[in-house]
């Protein structure tokens, strides 16, 4: 006959063999000197434009310019995400905008067909040329902004991860990034000659120079960073899965 002794252990056994395994906890920490931004504002853009997947500061008329890849229209907003205009673009899978600096023209990219198009903000079609440099057309033109030459740079998601410089539609240099798995967008800062880039899978925002070389790098709280522009001392970046607007403070 089994002492109690005997007893409880066997069924303690019992119950540690039977017991439901727990999920595996989340314990990714930050990469020494990286920190995760946190938003100081959200805006739900959901109403009026579906997965917003690229966005710039319409200095002109003091409002923000934002693409969907699941609509051919352009969408002026306002600050609080009320829709202002809406130009109908004879584009599909637009994923970047940007403005040249007298706001009287605008690009986009588009991601499927990989062409660079321009339209007046009436709508009027310009001109448009291929960027044929991704493997996969589902990673293909990502983002696009302008430098104070008017050079255009047009990012490339993935598979490569490029971004490539042009003098109007001569490409002028292409430089890789190697620290984000994929690339969403870009924005040119002239007031120190740099750029921004969003990652989407990486949620991060990073700060190059015009070599390409990193200057400093943070996390974000979200996958589907797809855009992201600054007006004055704030960051927008817009998220294409819950199409929502996160403002940040400039880092």
């Amino acid at each position: 006959m089994k002492s109690s002794f005997q007893v409880r252990m066997i069924l303690a056994f019992f119950l540690i063999g039977c017991g439901r395994e727990e999920p595996m906890r989340n314990t990714t920490t930050n990469p020494p000197g990286v920190i995760t931004l946190q938003p100081i504002t959200v805006i739900d853009l959901s109403a009026n434009i579906p997965e917003p997947s690229g966005i710039f500061f319409n200095a002109k008329n003091n409002s923000l310019m934002v693409v969907s890849d699941a609509r051919p229209e352009i969408f002026e907003i306002d600050f609080s995400g009320n829709v202002l205009k809406t130009i109908l673009t004879s584009g599909s899978d637009l994923e970047g905008i940007t403005l040249n600096k007298t706001c009287d023209t605008i690009y986009v990219v588009e991601e499927t067909r990989q062409l660079v198009t321009s339209y007046l903000t009436n709508g009027t079609k310009i001109s448009s040329f291929p960027v044929n440099v991704a493997t996969n057309p589902k990673n293909a033109l990502e983002g696009i902004t302008l430098d104070k030459n008017g050079n255009l740079f047009v990012l490339n998601e993935k598979t490569p991860r490029l971004i490539i410089e042009y003098n109007k539609t001569t490409e002028v240099s292409r430089k890789e990034i190697t620290n984000a798995t994929d690339i969403s967008d870009i924005c040119y800062d002239e007031t120190s000659d740099c750029f921004w880039i969003v990652s989407d899978e990486s949620q991060k925002v990073i700060k190059t120079a015009r070599d390409g070389s990193v200057l400093s790098e943070w996390l974000i709280p979200f996958t589907k960073g797809e855009g992201i522009t600054f007006v004055n001392d704030k960051m927008y970046i817009v998220n294409d899965a819950d199409a929502k607007m996160y403002i940040f403070q400039k880092p």
